[in-house]
């Protein structure tokens, strides 16, 4: 199905899907003093390997079942993409972003709509489609001018709306402009994707392109198979995701909507020529339902039927697309046994056979009935599992749907139980650092790493540093870990901030970091005495250095009095951190011993000197 800015009639449709999961685990740890402390068991959280498109018309308070869905499964979507705008001609540009005109009461629904996403925790990466018509978006394309203010346009959409990103939908040059157009198309079409990615990844925005598959019918993929015309090598480095729609292999003709020797086909190539973990693969949640026709080409039609080309024939015989949502609802109504349906495990669908009565009334007034034989083919709960289930197998980012909000509920438990058998094991780091340290000298940090009680080998461990208020952590060294598990550090330190121990994952562990723990680097003070003898009672002087250098740092010169200590002088340093104090001797002659005190500044801790002796005579 494409996406066509129509609100849901079963004979009309749109089609995409989404993004990417995000697999990660949080262990806790904690670490006190300088002691090991043993983290406790970190809980894995469930990937979230699934994403998708919500149809405008499911976004309202009076229409809330695209909201409704994406939030009660917030936990597995990595984000979601409501289908709000359209690249309409006009503007600057040629063409320009507006709202979909067939949303009413948009900027209520959407206020409404983004209350209820964030409420829930969810990244909101509004999708855009084409509806310049044939061939203005190529041509708006093709002159750099237009094309560098279209970019504007979009980046200032995302940013003064505060989403999280854009997803480009542009399938007029697929289903509009003509293949012959394509040539010229291609070169344009990236550079644009290039400028605007770049623009957003400046903004702190993500971009992602949705296309149609780089395949042909037959399965046959490659650079000039398929919709080449959206260049997918071409525009990868520049997105943070592709969102491929693996599904309308059958529209008019009767069959699966979304074969999966197709769909592998299609996953594997991209997966093959793009890294993977920026692939979402679309999946369908929604099936058609068509009139059989007979040998001789007609539709399978018995009774008394209306003519051709009037509605009541139309609706004997159109084909109407349905959401998973709704197909348990009317097979029922229709009096379709559930014991009939099948399901295929080559294309890995369902499909049923049933017959569609119309009672009609013709021209005289009297009441006829026509029965058609329709079949229905649809990818419902476990036919959605089976694509998602291409997530793991290919390490895609994960499987956007068509739509959210369409779904039957029904798959949403099959995915989660899917996603938790992904999670990784969790990793547990048990970090050993110093309260404190003496500035410029060497700290050891050490860490014992395991993962459900066992040491984990095999991977080098990094040591990272934060300075204080900052965002960002600095890698300082890496090592490997020991047989044990083990590994251990010894940075010089020349100022506070905290510290961690970072374990990289591997597949089926997760990565991990310590908590971070904060070290007080203290002052480091040395002192000398001008003279080591002298007499009772006169004054001397000692020099006192403290470093890191802190002009107007407060000195102390103490003499110990049995287990306590005195202060008998007192300075403050100067820009050099030296300070020169002069103290009295005591009356009492013999050896006197004498330190020197920094108090904490600029961050620094309180530093002691080692002790010194005079001699007093």
């Amino acid at each position: 199905m494409t996406h066509n800015g129509h609100s849901p009639v079963l004979n009309k449709e749109w089609s995409h899907v989404l993004r990417r999961a995000v697999i990660g685990v949080i262990a806790v740890l904690g670490v006190l003093s300088g002691l090991l402390v043993g983290a406790p068991a970190a809980q894995a959280e469930t990937p979230k390997i699934a994403t998708g498109w919500l149809p405008y018309w499911m976004t309202s308070p009076a229409r809330p079942a695209g909201i409704n869905s994406a939030v009660a499964n917030a936990d597995l979507l990595s984000e979601v993409s409501p289908f709000w705008y359209s690249a309409m001609r006009g503007g600057a540009a040629g063409v320009q972003p507006k709202v979909n005109p067939n949303f009413t009461n948009a900027d209520a629904n959407m206020a409404w709509s983004m209350a209820q996403l964030r409420g829930a925790g969810l990244r909101v990466v509004p999708a855009i489609a084409d509806s310049s018509g044939k061939g203005a978006m190529a041509a708006v394309l093709a002159d750099p001018a237009k094309r560098t203010a279209h970019v504007a346009d979009l980046v200032n959409l995302v940013v003064s709306n505060g989403y999280d990103g854009l997803d480009l939908d542009y399938e007029t040059f697929a289903f509009s402009d003509g293949r012959a157009s394509w040539a010229a198309t291609q070169p344009n079409w990236t550079a644009f994707v290039q400028e605007l990615g770049t623009a957003l990844h400046a903004q702190g925005k993500t971009l992602s392109a949705t296309i149609p598959p780089p395949c042909s019918i037959a399965g046959v993929c490659g650079p000039d198979q398929g919709y080449w015309v959206y260049n997918m090598t071409g525009i990868a480095p520049f997105v943070d995701h592709i969102r491929i729609m693996a599904y309308d292999y059958h529209v008019q003709g009767i069959g699966a909507i979304a074969p999966m020797p197709w769909v592998r086909a299609i996953v594997a190539y991209a997966a093959s020529v793009i890294p993977a973990n920026k692939i979402h693969i679309g999946v369908p949640t929604y099936g058609r339902a068509w009139t059989k026709r007979t040998s001789s080409g007609g539709y399978q039609l018995s009774g008394n039927c209306p003519a051709s080309g009037t509605t009541a024939y139309k609706t004997l015989t159109a084909m109407a697309s349905v959401t998973d949502a709704d197909i348990p609802g009317q097979l029922a109504t229709l009096g379709v046994d559930p014991a009939t349906i099948q399901w295929d495990p080559t294309s890995q669908e369902s499909w049923v056979e049933y017959p569609k009565v119309l009672n009609w009334t013709d021209a005289a007034g009297a009441t006829q009935s026509c029965t058609a034989r329709r079949i229905m083919w649809w990818v419902g709960p476990q036919a959605v599992l089976a694509r998602t289930q291409l997530v793991g197998e290919f390490g895609l980012a994960g499987a956007a749907y068509w739509t959210i909000g369409g779904d039957d509920p029904a798959q949403w438990p099959l995915i989660r139980a899917y996603a938790q058998q992904l999670a990784p094991a969790a990793t547990e780091v048990a970090l050993t650092v110093p309260p404190t340290v003496p500035f410029a000298q060497p700290m050891t940090v050490s860490a014992v790493v395991t993962s459900g009680g066992v040491p984990v080998t095999g991977v080098d461990a990094t040591l990272q540093f934060q300075k204080p208020q900052a965002k960002e952590w600095t890698a300082i060294a890496s090592a490997p870990l020991g047989a044990d598990g083990t590994v251990a550090f010894a940075p010089v330190v020349t100022e506070p901030g905290s510290w961690r121990i970072f374990v990289p994952g591997v597949p089926g562990r997760a990565e991990q970091a310590s908590d971070p723990v904060p070290v007080q680097v203290a002052s480091v003070v040395r002192a000398r005495p001008k003279k080591v003898v002298v007499k009772a009672k006169d004054t001397t002087v000692v020099r006192v250095v403290a470093q890191p250098a802190r002009k107007k740092q407060v000195i102390l010169v103490q003499i110990q009095r049995g287990e306590a200590w005195k202060t008998i002088g007192r300075g403050r340093t100067d820009a050099r951190g030296v300070a020169k104090i002069s103290i009295v001797m005591p009356r009492k002659k013999g050896v006197t011993t004498f330190r020197a005190t920094a108090n904490a500044r600029g961050g620094f801790g309180y530093g002691i000197s080692e002790p010194f002796t005079i001699r007093v005579k």
